[in-house]
């Protein structure tokens, strides 16, 4: 057992060392940062029922973190330091840093332990090399910001209507013989892509860990993972799912950066926003900016607000979303936005994926909304025949008049 953690706090260093130095932004006219990031890796959450493996392999059971998952977190709060090293305090203050997650067991911890990484004096015990920092969380079903599983009635007829639209039907149809392989291999009923992403991350997460894979999942691999990633794609593939499911994360966002440049939060620097691949791949779809690859582990977004004058904010975005801990992010660009892309012209343009009343959309009856729209419709035609029929009247009472004016006729003058 003391080997164990001698080992882990090992390879913790030796992660720690590797991002130092690397990747550090120039924060001299930066003024906040706001990110979102997925867990390390993790146990697979269900196994099938021909898996050849049980739970007890993994050892903090199904689901999670495992100790390289932890590493990983520590190494992504050890890059995230030495990136903002010059913009954050090296000691927690409340007021600079506001943590948010989703209500599961989650990772914050050990990426926090690297972010704020204590010195002797102000550790609760001196051989605990941890500080406790707060973390805020809502109920699943209350989450509009992180969370997948929203009540929300609309979302649930967007995805069955979803399952219809030719770019998926035609994935589905050429899919069939694929489900029913992977139905009688793994004993798990395969029917649609999101249950071939589900099997596909059991088995991955297994070759991962070394652990032998059945002979029949060889040639299906590859695959199953097109399915994965396109699994991904369809989260949010209509406007209406980008609204509902992206359009409140990045509308807090969007929010968080106006408080700031008005001068109204002069504390705070950073938000981090824990959260899922799922998470990850609606907020990227709502921005435009998706790769259509399944988030890997760790992946982080992070959007940045920059001073340009004294009036003048922009917005840089990067997605740090590979294994290479030493490598700097890449840098997105919001389509249709000019670079460098002002705030204002971000606040705009994501505008348009942001509900001013999601509560409303999202339990809005559909045929109500339809009979609406018919009903505006229908209104709007009559106002432009109405208007048409006057601009005809109108006109024809000019031609009479002027008809009238010309056969007017000269008096014959028999006085001459």
């Amino acid at each position: 057992m003391v080997s164990y953690f001698r080992n882990s706090f090992a390879f913790l260093g030796f992660l720690s060392v590797l991002v130092l130095g690397y990747g550090q932004e120039d924060t001299g006219s930066l003024e906040l940062v706001q990110m979102m990031y997925r867990h390390g890796d993790r146990a697979p959450i269900t196994l099938y029922p021909n898996d050849p493996h049980n739970a007890t392999i993994w050892p903090n059971g199904l689901g999670q973190l495992t100790k390289r998952g932890k590493a990983m977190q520590y190494a992504l709060g050890r890059w995230l330091r030495n990136r903002y090293k010059n913009f954050i305090s090296e000691k927690w203050i409340p007021e600079e840093v506001y943590v948010r997650s989703t209500d599961v067991d989650a990772p914050e911890p050990c990426n926090l332990a690297a972010l704020y990484y204590p010195e002797t004096p102000e550790r609760f015990e001196d051989d605990v090399a941890w500080l406790p920092t707060p973390i805020h969380t809502a109920p699943l079903s209350e989450d509009l910001l992180l969370s997948v599983d929203q009540s929300c009635p609309r979302i649930q007829k967007e995805l069955v209507r979803q399952e219809e639209l030719p770019v998926v039907k035609n994935v589905t149809q050429e899919s069939q013989k694929l489900f029913q392989f992977l139905t009688e291999k793994s004993g798990q009923n395969v029917t649609t892509i999101l249950d071939v992403d589900y099997l596909y991350d059991t088995l991955r997460i297994e070759a991962l860990y070394n652990l032998t894979l059945p002979e029949w999942t060889h040639d299906v691999l590859p695959a199953m993972k097109e399915l994965s990633d396109f699994s991904f794609e369809i989260v949010a593939l209509s406007e209406e799912l980008k609204r509902l499911r992206a359009g409140p994360i990045i509308g807090e966002m969007g929010k968080n950066m106006r408080e700031k440049a008005a001068g109204n939060t002069p504390q705070q620097k950073m938000f981090m926003y824990s959260a899922h691949d799922t998470t990850l791949a609606q907020l990227l779809l709502g921005l435009g900016v998706f790769n259509n690859v399944a988030p890997p582990y760790a992946t982080t977004f992070i959007i940045e607000l920059h001073r340009h004058n004294e009036n003048e904010h922009y917005v840089k975005m990067f997605l740090r979303n590979d294994t290479k801990i030493i490598d700097p992010p890449y840098e997105l660009h919001l389509p249709g936005c000019p670079e460098p892309c002002t705030l204002d012209d971000w606040l705009s343009i994501t505008s348009q994926v942001v509900p001013e009343d999601w509560a409303a959309e999202c339990n809005a009856d559909e045929d109500v909304v339809e009979m609406a729209t018919e009903t505006l419709v229908a209104i709007s035609v009559a106002v432009f025949l109405g208007i048409l029929l006057l601009l005809l009247v109108i006109f024809n009472l000019c031609q009479w008049k002027q008809s009238k004016h010309f056969n007017y006729q000269a008096v014959p003058n028999n006085f001459s």
